[in-house]
């Protein structure tokens, strides 16, 4: 509808037919935001702002034709500029609230790069269209307000830097949106350059481009698909193709922007200089942030190579890594290793699920990491299985006393009361012959099931005994086991009796 209400306008400029329908266009298309608004049910804070600034570039249109119905020629300035200039920082600031709530926390990045061109952006404008405007004339009100055009379309084009840079759903209203905002930065560039090259020529034919530019944010108002859903997915992860085209250009303009000065005076070299030191400080720190984030996605990397996923504690290659260390550094002793495994956590995981499994895991992985010192390594082998080693040969007793305490506590899972009990095999690298790794967590993970035999036939024996008017089945005596030889080497594999 725009497109063809536009017609006049740019056919006939200046006639009454254009005038009317350029109104009526302009006014249907602001009615339209404004529906579009109360008709959302998320997001109406930046839509109002968005719409609002349809409404006050349509009360300047207004405003200028009642004036110049009543008055003639407006001048260089006139009330209607100040709802024309008003607009501007409206619709930035309701696409950087949309972009903001899109993504939360993660537009640093985005951020930075719309500055760093914005920041060649500004600095064009102001050495091509507003020094030429001021240059031999004095800062009347009227320069002073023509000076924000330019500046109002370099915070338009940051917003929309920020909007197709931001992490994000970047589909629905975003291409509306990146549409209306490159027409409007188009128009006012090209309405302004001709202005100066052509003062002979009607510009006014070149409002049905702004038209058309007010009607694709209109639209983006009304599509449902907006670009800042709730819980949308970021994807900041992903290094957008723009980006590294508007950095490329920023530091070709470096250069360029010292040697292209229309005013070559104090006021000229000075804003050169500004602009060029501001430009060398946001790419410095951009690429402070790409290295910082790059080490980060490193350790990251290495973390979860050496680190289990659910628990966050030593996995099975690290410790075997941390055990060989230790072993090399003390060859006449050794560190003491301590193997836990769970008793009951099947049974739990049967019955509340593996919400519930994976809760008692990580809940034993705290409590383990509580009793150890800072030194001592905590690891978990897969499973419900669990291995503390330490260097304090003296207190492995008593540890393990502690670390079977701290297991056996209850835990509270979503109103439910969860125990496990646990086995631990003890053992330490002293009283084997040439330990290895291997050989340390085998004979730790046979003595642990020996201790789960031993409970067993406890638990089994008091449940006999309580067995009243039955007759009583006394068990077997229990197994004795020697002493590993301090010789042998073999491992020894899970539920083997020497």
């Amino acid at each position: 509808m725009a497109a063809v209400m536009g017609v006049p306008t740019l056919v006939v400029p200046g006639s009454l037919t254009a005038q009317l329908t350029y109104t009526l266009a302009f006014c249907v298309i602001v009615g339209s935001a404004w529906l579009a608004v109360r008709a959302s049910t998320d997001s109406r804070w930046p839509r109002s702002l968005m719409a609002g600034a349809l409404t006050v570039w349509l009360a300047g249109d207004l405003l200028s034709s009642v004036l110049t119905w009543r008055f003639g020629g407006l001048g260089a300035l006139s009330a209607a500029d100040v709802f024309w200039v008003l607009g501007y920082p409206l619709l930035a600031c309701g696409l950087i609230v949309m972009v903001r709530r899109r993504a939360p926390g993660r537009l640093r990045e985005a951020t930075l790069d719309g500055l760093a061109m914005a920041t060649v952006v500004g600095v064009l404008f102001w050495q091509f269209l507003v020094l030429p405007e001021i240059s031999g004339s004095t800062m009347s009100p009227a320069v002073v307000l023509g000076v924000f055009y330019p500046f109002g379309d370099v915070l338009l084009f940051v917003a929309g830097t920020l909007l197709v840079l931001a992490p994000g759903n970047r589909h629905g209203s975003t291409g509306y949106l990146v549409s209306g905002l490159a027409i409007t930065f188009a128009g006012d560039v090209v309405i302004a350059v001709l202005a100066a090259v052509l003062p002979d020529l009607d510009t006014g034919r070149l409002d049905a481009l702004l038209l058309l530019a007010n009607s694709m944010i209109a639209a983006a108002l009304w599509d449902r698909s907006s670009p800042c859903p709730a819980g949308a997915r970021a994807d900041g992860e992903r290094l957008h193709p723009a980006r590294l085209v508007f950095l490329g250009i920023a530091l070709i303009a470096l250069p360029v922007l010292t040697q292209t000065r229309v005013r070559d005076d104090l006021l000229g070299r000075t804003v050169s200089l500004s602009a060029t030191v501001l430009l060398t400080i946001i790419i410095l720190v951009r690429f402070v942030l790409v290295v910082r984030s790059q080490e980060r996605a490193t350790s990251a990397l290495a973390h979860r190579a050496t680190h289990d996923d659910l628990t966050g504690l030593v996995n099975r290659q690290e410790l075997h890594a941390r055990l060989t260390a230790a072993l090399q550094q003390h060859r006449d002793g050794g560190p003491t290793l301590h193997f836990l495994d769970l008793n009951g956590f099947k049974a739990i995981n049967d019955r509340y699920g593996h919400a519930a499994g994976d809760f008692v895991l990580t809940e034993v992985a705290r409590r383990l990491r509580r009793e150890t010192r800072a030194a001592d390594t905590v690891a978990r082998l897969g499973g419900d299985e669990f291995v503390v080693v330490t260097d304090d040969t003296a207190g492995a007793a008593d540890l393990s006393h502690r670390l079977r305490t701290a297991v056996r506590a209850t835990m509270t899972f979503r109103e439910h009361q969860l125990t496990v009990d646990v086995s631990i095999g003890v053992v330490s690298a002293a009283d084997l012959h040439r330990p290895d790794s291997d050989l340390l967590l085998a004979t730790a993970d046979d003595q642990m099931y020996r201790d789960k035999r031993r409970r067993r036939d406890d638990t089994a024996d008091e449940a006999t005994d309580g067995n009243s008017g039955r007759l009583r089945l006394t068990a077997p005596p229990a197994v004795v086991s020697t002493p590993r030889p301090a010789r042998m080497e073999t491992t020894v594999g899970r539920g083997s009796v020497p």
